[in-house]
């Protein structure tokens, strides 16, 4: 069995990223192959899919993941594999050397290279010296190293994870998330809050991945998403958060695009430090005096990799280019107009945030963003994976609602912990990241 000369496996092809990543190249005419550790996923049922891979879950076993990908690869001739979701990315990374034996391109930089961004703490060292804004950040690697600084800290202060993934010895991926817990303003606060992550976690301190104190940065959060090559920018892209879930920072759910030179330079100087080859998305917290702060930088596909391709800027098609070796003239010009409603299952969540808060005026603007909004999944020639996640997007909103309701009413608001628990995991079915 062979896919034709040239193909593309493309994981995680179940999220948003992963299918608008098939569907970019499948209309270009390269032949894809949507992998995904679903029985169904959103890019194998998707018309520019030309077959379906499922593989074990790699948050399962890791190992048990790269042995099936590597005897598929091996038996299955692929031009390139490129992986959408972090927790892909970290493997292939990892195991870029073990993979390519096949004969097959992986899309992603290697691990002394994607460790660079994978680990916010060696991260930050490395851009400190940059002349781009960015907040205090401390790497402390014991609660006692956080009972030492914590007078020093500036205050308000965010714990956040060195990633958003790691493995523990068994070959398990654990997640570890920024929720509104996860601030503190003052040292005691910082302590606690320290030993509490570390308690919740476990994993965290028995693979020395203790996470980060860093400045709380007030203001919109903003990114400029790049296609780069040895350091140097080849294509961008800017956006702003509008509304994210939850609404004090996470996933954004509401985008509008932008074009700033200043994010821009800062971007480029990030890029050029790092030295890095192929997409990466760089965060900035735009401050209330207009200036930029750098929060973050992420070296693979970002959520709403199709509000840039709808705005102009087709980064799967560019991507597939760089791997190829044809050269492309450097893209700078999109249209910034209009919002993207990225993922109206979190929008949901958001509005249902506002509800439980007594916010009830925001129903309007969500009602309005859903008229006027370009819809991520939305598309007229490729209708199935719409449909699909509309069904799914409808069971979510039919389990979010009782959140607000339960302002209202006593028994629905008992069920609000286990409904948001319920919608978080069928909100991971398109998860991007």
């Amino acid at each position: 069995m062979s896919s034709p000369r040239g193909g593309v496996l493309v994981l995680d092809a179940n999220g948003q990223g992963g299918l608008h990543v098939v569907r970019s190249l499948g209309r270009r005419g390269v032949p894809v192959t949507a992998g995904s550790h679903r029985r169904r996923s959103l890019g194998g049922v998707s018309r520019y899919s030309d077959g379906t891979y499922r593989y074990p879950d790699p948050e399962d076993r890791a190992e048990v993941f790269l042995d099936h990908l590597e005897a598929y690869l091996d038996d299955v001739a692929h031009f390139a594999v490129i992986p959408v979701r972090d927790r892909t990315s970290v493997l292939l990374s990892k195991h870029k050397e073990r993979l390519e034996a096949t004969g097959t391109e992986v899309a992603v930089a290697d691990w002394s290279t994607f460790e660079r961004t994978y680990d916010k703490g060696r991260f930050f060292g490395l851009t400190d010296p940059l002349a781009v804004p960015q907040p205090s950040t401390v790497t402390p690697a014991s609660v006692e190293d956080v009972r030492k600084i914590a007078s020093d800290v500036p205050y308000p202060a965010v714990v956040k994870p060195r990633s958003k993934t790691a493995w523990d010895d068994s070959g398990r991926c654990h997640y570890t998330e920024i929720d509104d817990a996860n601030y503190v303003e003052s040292p005691a606060e910082l302590v606690e809050t320290y030993q509490r992550v570390l308690d919740d976690n476990p994993f965290l301190e028995a693979t020395d991945h203790y996470p980060l104190v860093q400045e709380y940065v007030d203001g919109e959060t903003t990114t400029t998403v790049v296609l780069a090559d040895g350091g140097k920018i080849l294509a961008h892209f800017q956006e702003q958060r509008v509304r994210t879930d939850p609404a004090s920072g996470g996933n954004s759910t509401v985008l509008r695009a932008l074009d700033d030179p200043q994010m821009l330079e800062y971007a480029a100087a990030v890029v050029e430090a790092l030295d890095w080859t192929g997409p990466a998305m760089v965060e900035f917290m735009r401050t209330p005096d207009g200036d930029y702060s750098l929060i973050e930088m992420n070296g693979r596909y970002w959520g709403s990799v199709p509000f840039a391709i709808e705005r102009g800027v087709d980064f799967p098609w560019l991507h597939y280019k760089q791997l190829r070796g044809v050269s492309s003239r450097a893209t700078s010009s999109y249209r910034t107009d209009g919002l993207h409603q990225r993922l109206l299952n979190e929008d949901l969540l958001w509005l249902g945030e506002q509800l439980e808060r007594g916010r009830f005026a925001a129903v309007l603007p969500f009602l309005w963003t859903c008229v006027v909004a370009n819809q991520t999944f939305s598309s007229r020639t490729d209708p199935v994976p719409s449909l699909v996640a509309l069904w799914q997007t409808a069971t979510i909103g039919a389990c979010a609602l009782p959140r607000g309701l339960g302002r209202l009413s006593p028994t629905a608001g008992d069920l609000q912990s286990p409904v948001r628990s319920a919608t978080r995991r069928l909100l991971d079915v398109l998860s991007p990241s």
